[in-house]
């Protein structure tokens, strides 16, 4: 009989904690997200105008670069380093029969030029732009008459 009184005792002392939990109140929303959701990223601002340019051709050439830019070794060794580049490879380029190569003006229009190798009044036309570079120099005023710019001859 004692040992059924001890057993009420205990049933009679536990009641109240049973009856009543102990509340646990979340201070923000944050806290009951799953553990392996993944993190939440803020949505990319873009500036309020974007302007897009479209890549340019700006000389026609209808019998190639002869007689009017020559190889340059030199050059085109520093381009096959990275170190004589287009800005954007591409982005302004010369129409021939065979091939199309990019073009940069020694004004700095599309030329990276660390090393200050430009020339004034030089055109520089490249024939891809990686390990096998090949950077063309012409004389500006000799390709005159060939020069498209924007909307021009066809």
């Amino acid at each position: 009989m004692n040992g059924l009184a001890v057993v009420a005792l205990i049933m009679l002392a536990a009641a109240p904690a049973l009856a009543d939990p102990v509340r646990v109140e979340r201070t923000a929303p944050d806290h009951l997200r799953a553990l392996m959701q993944p993190p939440v990223v803020p949505k990319e601002i873009l500036p309020p105008r974007t302007r897009f340019t479209r890549s340019q051709a700006v000389y026609s050439l209808p019998k190639g670069l002869d007689g009017l830019a020559k190889f340059d070794p030199a050059l085109s060794h520093l381009c096959q380093r990275g170190a004589f580049l287009q800005e954007s490879d591409g982005f302004y380029w010369a129409r021939t029969p065979d091939k199309r190569y990019g073009v940069a003006f020694s004004g700095g229009a599309n030329l990276v030029d660390p090393q200050g190798k430009r020339q004034k009044g030089q055109v520089y036309f490249f024939d891809g732009q990686d390990s096998r570079c090949r950077v063309y120099v012409g004389e500006q005023a000799r390709l005159m008459p060939n020069y498209i710019g924007q909307g021009g001859r066809p």
